[in-house]
């Protein structure tokens, strides 16, 4: 891929939204358009306990499918609003919105009720469109295999295996515009519509933004584009805009931070004394030979027996290196590997496999991403490691054309605070400073170590300066916590 210039590297194209529907099956003027409305429905939610139950509002919004023609047909989005356990809440209520793209949150109502983001405001959780319990399913009779065929690549990274994904996704794909689906009403800023959407149904005249993952790309355009609706922001975990850096370059500069933390730590350098040079071992070992996995049975139907190619050893410690639970026993997992011991290792994979396959709506995501980054339509750099094959490379040119670019909001007066993990496997932290130092000198940066992807999930520090900054945005919070974060216990080898 030809090197690209600074300019190029970051997406600043204005984009206008009409956020304004008509009624089906009539048409309009401009003074006719209807007002957005919540709809109050009952809070049939899993998991919610007796004590957060009073405190739910739970009601759909139903968004226009196209928002630059109102009149052809609506989604409905699902919508949780989550009182504050003090009444009556500041004003401003935080919209929370999550990552993926495609992953579930309303749901997780009862969870996030008991962990608010700022204890005296409203909490607003919204299910974006073909996720959880909005509206569309793209393509429900394929979902479930766009994450076996990328499974299948991992587990046999071969031209037949990519493939045969790509049949996958074109079916899927099929599928969805069998039903009538445009695969233009994706993407980002479709996305950002929305949410404007969600708040005028809501009677909010300003509201805080609290982005994770792919949240923060929702979060910044939004902020670009409503500075005016925005009382604060918070970007915990940095989703890189395109072009962002290889997958295999992110999870590199992650498991580097963290060997070298393991080198200056007594009791892991003891036990495990070469762990980068153990690691590359590991993986060319798998190389030669994959390790016949033996897995709960209905993990990897048809079979109870998983191939540990060297691809889904790196993918499962990529995925690994984002929670700080996992910290702990990664070095023993990367040795045990090493002396090709399977003994234990069939859970951590199910529960891997399990968890990845449940937390995402994948043709949501493959909507979304397609529709975003524009370098999935490059071809796979020469010398990309298999890894990157796992990524969406050949298979968005035929899925939708490119859509409006997600924006950094270049020199906003919105206060901003980046959140930032020291092994984060997304974003290292030197390229969300670089996010922060884009957007201007509003933003506020915060490097958390000992910490991966989603600092508020990990580190109380982390979600006590977040709220501090929410309640005093134009003060600068105190960030002492962060240089005290507790040591990382290794467990004996």
């Amino acid at each position: 891929m030809p090197a690209k210039s600074p300019r190029q590297l970051w997406f600043a194209a204005a984009v206008a939204f009409i956020a304004a529907s008509a009624p089906l099956g009539r048409s309009f003027a401009q003074g006719d358009l209807p007002e957005p409305a919540f709809v109050d429905t009952p809070c049939s939610l899993p998991n919610v306990t007796p004590e957060i139950l009073p405190r739910l509002r739970c009601g759909t919004v139903a968004v226009p499918r196209d928002h630059d023609n109102p009149g052809a047909g609506r989604f409905k989005l699902a919508i949780v609003v989550v009182r504050s356990a003090q009444q009556p809440a500041f004003p401003d209520p935080v919209v929370y919105i999550n990552g993926g793209p495609g992953s579930p949150l309303t749901i997780y109502a009862d969870r996030q009720a008991r962990t608010p983001y700022a204890p005296d405001r409203d909490l607003i959780l919204v299910d974006q469109r073909g996720t959880g319990r909005s509206e569309p399913k793209l393509c429900p009779d394929h979902d479930g295999a766009l994450f076996d065929a990328a499974l299948a690549v991992a587990t046999d990274p071969s031209d037949d295996a990519l493939a045969k994904r790509r049949t996958v996704y074109a079916a899927c794909r099929a599928e969805a515009t069998a039903h009538g689906f445009d695969m233009r009403n994706f993407g980002t800023s479709v996305t950002v519509a929305d949410f404007e959407w969600v708040r005028r149904a809501l009677g909010i005249e300003r509201w805080n933004v609290y982005g994770e993952s792919y949240g923060t790309t929702v979060a910044m355009t939004l902020v670009a584009l409503h500075p005016e609706t925005v009382r604060a922001a918070v970007l915990d975990s940095i989703y890189p805009p395109d072009p962002r850096p290889m997958q295999s370059a992110n999870v590199a500069d992650a498991l580097d931070a963290f060997f070298r933390y393991c080198a200056g730590d007594q009791a892991c350098a003891a036990a495990y004394p070469d762990l980068p040079a153990t690691y590359r071992e590991t993986v060319s070992g798998l190389v030669r030979a994959p390790l016949i996995v033996a897995v709960p049975p209905k993990t990897h139907p048809p079979d109870d027996r998983v191939s540990l190619t060297s691809t889904l050893f790196e993918a499962l410690v990529g995925r690994l290196i984002y929670y700080p639970t996992a910290y702990p026993s990664l070095p023993r997992l990367i040795a045990t590997v090493h002396n090709r011991d399977s003994q234990g290792l069939g859970q951590v994979l199910a529960t891997a496999l399990s968890t990845a396959a449940a937390e995402v709506n994948h043709s949501t995501y493959l909507a979304v991403e397609c529709r975003d980054r524009p370098h999935y339509r490059d071809p796979l750099p020469a010398g990309a490691s298999v890894l990157d094959r796992l990524q969406l490379y050949g298979l968005c040119d035929d899925w939708s054309e490119i859509g409006p670019a997600p924006l950094v909001p270049s020199g906003t007066a919105v206060p901003m605070l980046v959140l930032a993990g020291e092994f984060d496997p997304v974003a290292r932290p030197s390229l969300s400073q670089h996010v922060a130092a884009l957007i201007g000198p509003n933003a506020r940066w915060v490097e958390f170590p000992r910490i991966g992807h989603n600092v508020r999930a990990f580190s109380p520090c982390g979600a006590k300066i977040a709220a501090d900054f929410i309640d005093q945005p134009a003060q600068s919070p105190d960030t002492s916590c962060a240089d005290r974060a507790a040591p990382i216990r290794f467990l004996p080898k």
